[in-house]
């Protein structure tokens, strides 16, 4: 109750306060708290940082402002506490979808974002009750997808209350030790977890089970209007809200956004959802937020339900069938599902497109767009340094493993090095540091660089597989 009180009055001082230069310190402070304590609690209470809402508040605010007054929106952004118009103007549009000027003219409503009361359920904000399940981390998004996936799974697996460590999952996950690329295509998408799946839902499904869970996993397939083929919308909506009740975070990917994302949450009997996701800001700005989503039945198109936590293997036994499987994708020559390679042959697909693939006739627009899916590559290479504190954990645990296990800890240190080696060489996304990456010394520079990366992987792996020899597998 504790809580309830110190955000209800924390909630208080931000109303109270809205129009002056607030922030989270002084926020934790009017509450007689911490900084870094009360801003878990009030996620905890409320499924927002205290920056969320007082974001939300300001921008509903001068919503309504710009709406039913004609004072300058110069002057609103200052009165809401922006820098520059131009700041504003950003703001604005992420949070209602359409710029100041255009909804000054338009007829259409905008979005609001109602003070929080909170009681046994909290009321407020977009809709008038909210349902959020407690204790769901904050997700970071940098627009590294690797570490994303790393950091949403260990969201929802926290939310269900096991507490499971972010570096822990970043392995079994398979994440902290895969390369997947598509031969001759530069292709978005190959960091992400479901791109290795030969069944739906492979690695989920096999990661839950590695933690005891039993669940559900559910495609909605529709027709070329969207409609569901298999199930209603009100079946869709009965799985979120049945969930939510029991405590449980639903993983889910929409066919909107390749990213998966945790629903935590519903408002007005599920016709909104509340879901933790990286988001695409403005200016390549990468966010992670709280957001509610509306009309959400007609975007989902598929959804793992967690239902029950079982027993665990012993932990020696799940590394070994870990690293087993390790080894196999590293090892493995042939196609995923016919069309994409895995392990050494995604380095030696990726290396060979670095290096030779020819640039010269691009224009800026698509040349940038191959260098960020050149990036995406890095993003895998650089999640190896996610699990290296759970290797580590397991050196030390398993004494009979310590000697490879550090061999292949210090190899894959390395390795990850790749994945910000080309920031420290002068590469980017525009001007003169993306015609480096035209010009086919750079790209030459970085195959030479990922070559050494890739033989650091493959020390990695002989550990592992010495390991295996050691236990008769």
């Amino acid at each position: 109750m504790v809580w309830i009180s110190d955000t209800q009055n924390a909630i208080n001082f931000i109303e109270n306060n809205i129009l002056e230069d607030i922030g989270v310190d002084d926020v934790a402070k009017h509450v007689h708290s911490s900084t870094d304590y009360f801003q878990k609690i009030f996620n905890i209470v409320t499924g927002l940082s205290i920056s969320e809402y007082i974001r939300n508040r300001r921008l509903t605010l001068a919503g309504e402002e710009v709406k039913n007054t004609q004072i300058k929106v110069i002057d609103i952004s200052l009165k809401f506490m922006y820098d520059t118009p131009d700041s504003f103007t950003k703001a604005f549009t992420r949070f209602h979808g359409i710029t100041p000027m255009a909804a000054r003219a338009s007829n259409s409503g905008l979005k609001h974002f109602y003070p929080l009361t909170i009681d046994i359920y909290i009321r407020g904000g977009f809709n008038m009750e909210r349902r959020i399940i407690p204790n769901i981390p904050e997700v970071n998004y940098d627009g590294n997808e690797v570490d994303y996936v790393f950091n949403l799974l260990t969201s929802i697996f926290n939310g269900a209350g096991d507490k499971v460590e972010l570096a822990e999952l970043a392995v079994y996950s398979g994440m902290a030790n895969r390369f997947v690329w598509i031969p001759g295509n530069w292709s978005r998408g190959c960091e992400c977890l479901g791109s290795i799946d030969e069944t739906p839902y492979e690695d989920i499904v096999r990661l839950l089970k590695t933690f005891g869970w039993e669940s559900r996993c559910m495609k909605v397939l529709r027709d070329n209007f969207g409609k569901p083929l298999n199930m209603d919308n009100e079946q869709i909506r009965k799985d979120f809200v049945d969930s939510i009740n029991r405590g449980f975070p639903i993983m889910s990917l929409t066919t909107e956004n390749h990213r998966f994302n945790a629903v935590i949450g519903y408002e007005n009997n599920g016709s909104t959802i509340v879901c933790k996701e990286g988001v695409d800001g403005p200016d390549y700005e990468k966010l992670s937020e709280t957001v509610s989503r509306d009309d959400w039945e007609d975007t989902v198109s598929d959804y793992i339900l967690l239902k029950e936590k079982n027993e665990t293997a012993p932990e020696r036994t799940r590394v070994l069938e870990l690293l087993k499987l390790i080894v196999c994708r590293a090892r493995r020559v042939d196609k995923v599902n016919g069309k994409m390679n895995v392990g050494f042959a995604a380095w030696d697909e990726y290396l060979h497109m670095v290096e030779h693939e020819d640039l010269s006739d691009l224009s800026t627009e698509k040349l940038n767009n191959i260098f960020g899916q050149y990036c995406d590559g890095l993003c895998q290479i650089w999640g190896r340094n996610g699990g290296l504190p759970y290797y580590r954990l397991l050196a030390d645990r398993f004494t009979e493993w310590k000697v490879e296990l550090d061999i292949a800890i210090n190899a894959l240190e390395e390795c990850s090095k790749y994945g910000g080696f080309i920031w420290s060489q002068g590469f980017g996304f525009e001007g003169e540091e993306l015609e480096k990456f035209r010009s086919k010394e750079g790209r030459k520079l970085l195959a030479d660089e990922g070559r050494r990366a890739k033989q650091r992987d493959m020390e990695a792996i002989e550990q592992f597989e010495r390991i295996l020899r050691k236990e008769g597998m």
